[in-house]
């Protein structure tokens, strides 16, 4: 038996990892392409969490002077596993020492359990956004969503 097998992974995506990659999109997105792109650019780093060589989550680390980990993702049949721990642990390990603030939907209480767990701080201050996505299926819809702010100062 393999020791590593079912072991979560995270670090940052590569070019040749995007065929892997492309799984977990919607339908047509180009999201991870374009968070490569992004990631080569220098704004983000690209965290995925892999299982066993195939990707099962990933997120954006917003990098600057304030640093900030946004849309975390774990495909639903690997979520209770690890993986969103993991990914917010490797971006506070990439922030350390500092502070590292997230946004997390009023309507998501499991991921706010989650940041929570992991010693993030309610700030109780909130924000609504508006915007565009591509769902499961491909197809374009528009939501808008009230989401409140979280920090954790990272220790070294």
């Amino acid at each position: 038996m393999d020791p590593a097998a079912g072991r979560i992974v995270v670090g940052c995506a590569q070019a040749a990892d995007l065929p892997g990659l492309l799984a977990l999109d919607p339908p047509g997105s180009g999201l991870s392409a374009r968070r490569l792109e992004r990631q080569a650019a220098g704004e983000i780093d690209f965290l995925v969490a892999w299982i066993d060589a195939a990707p099962v989550g990933a997120c954006e680390l917003l990098l600057g002077a304030d640093p900030e980990l946004r849309s975390l993702h774990v495909t639903p049949s690997s979520r209770g596993r690890g993986a969103g721990s993991a990914l917010v642990q490797a971006a506070e390990r990439a922030v350390a020492p500092g502070r590292l603030r997230l946004a997390v939907g009023l309507d998501n209480p499991r991921a706010r359990a989650l940041y929570l767990r992991l010693g993030y701080e309610p700030t109780g201050r909130l924000q609504t956004d508006s915007y565009d996505y591509v769902d499961e299926a491909g197809s374009t819809r528009h939501a808008t969503e009230t989401s409140e702010w979280l920090v954790k100062d990272v220790p070294a």
